[in-house]
């Protein structure tokens, strides 16, 4: 499992250098619009007799791909009035929420082992986001990231609830479509409030089709099928904690493709990500 979840994180960490292409030439709505309804038709196409559909997973699924959906928003919402930095630690405060998030929803008992791999963890992902301390501020736009965080470890949560009670190909569908559908509906924000249209044309140039394709895919398809597969199996704060995996392979790919400096703050906060990931993982039989 935990082979899959490495996979799961360097694809969406591919993300950051595709979406940073991307961004210069389309809306973070249509992007979003894009991506999942895209990855929706993909995996009717190829699941569909798989895919029974029911109220209940109606419903479900919609509660995972609202709470996926909102996350994305807040998140780019909140990219607009922060720092980047800022905005990398504070999504990374849902592997604090989600413990609790559990404890209260499913009575689970929050373990030391659980609370120390979560400090290790996620005082690794702040070495990795905040390069510069006494930059660190917060303003209105952390507060939007903060609720990214918080509305994340619902959906890691609900996707571990719901995937143990319901059949898997319909729940990842229905997320798929309902999180393009807040794209859409957001894009009718941009474009009412701050007449912000679109450029539709510029996603028939092949370059940029091919970017999007990727995104679609490799970076939507693939990975969030997969995530709904090992959550399955896997308890939600584990799966949370090797999340954190992300903005490990996006420095390792800002170095690489980007040639951004790799210091000795960067390696410690890997290092210690990975030592959260590996405690809490430490004596089970599967991992």
């Amino acid at each position: 499992m935990i082979l899959i979840l490495v996979l799961i994180n360097l694809l969406w960490a591919s993300t950051f250098i595709f979406g940073k292409i991307l961004l210069e030439t389309f809306s973070v709505s249509f992007l979003i619009s894009v991506r999942f309804l895209f990855a929706g038709i993909i995996f009717y196409l190829i699941y569909r007799k798989k895919i029974k559909l029911n109220n209940t997973v109606i419903r479900k699924g919609t509660i995972i791909g609202a709470a996926n959906g909102l996350a994305m928003l807040f998140q780019v919402i909140g990219l607009q009035y922060t720092t980047a930095s800022n905005s990398g630690f504070i999504t990374g405060t849902y592997i604090l929420f989600l413990p609790f998030i559990e404890l209260v929803l499913w009575k689970k008992k929050i373990t030391s082992k659980v609370i120390f791999s979560v400090i290790i963890a996620f005082t690794g992902v702040f070495l990795l986001s905040v390069t510069d301390i006494s930059s660190l501020s917060f303003n209105k736009g952390d507060l939007y990231t903060l609720g990214c965080g918080f509305t994340f470890a619902f959906q890691i949560f609900f996707i571990s609830h719901f995937t143990r009670q319901e059949n898997v190909f319909p729940l990842v569908f229905v997320q798929f479509i309902v999180s393009g559908i807040m794209g859409l509906l957001y894009m009718g924000v941009e474009i009412t409030a701050f007449g912000n249209i679109p450029d539709f044309s510029a996603a028939l140039d092949p370059k940029m089709a091919s970017y999007l394709f990727f995104l679609a895919v490799f970076a939507t398809f693939v990975p969030f099928s997969l995530q709904f597969y090992v959550q399955k199996k896997v308890d939600p704060t584990i799966a949370a904690l090797a999340y954190l995996l992300e903005p490990v392979f996006t420095v390792i790919l800002a170095v690489i493709v980007l040639s951004e400096a790799f210091g000795f703050q960067t390696a410690a906060g890997i290092i210690l990500i990975l030592s959260g990931i590996i405690l809490v993982n430490y004596g089970k039989k599967e991992i």
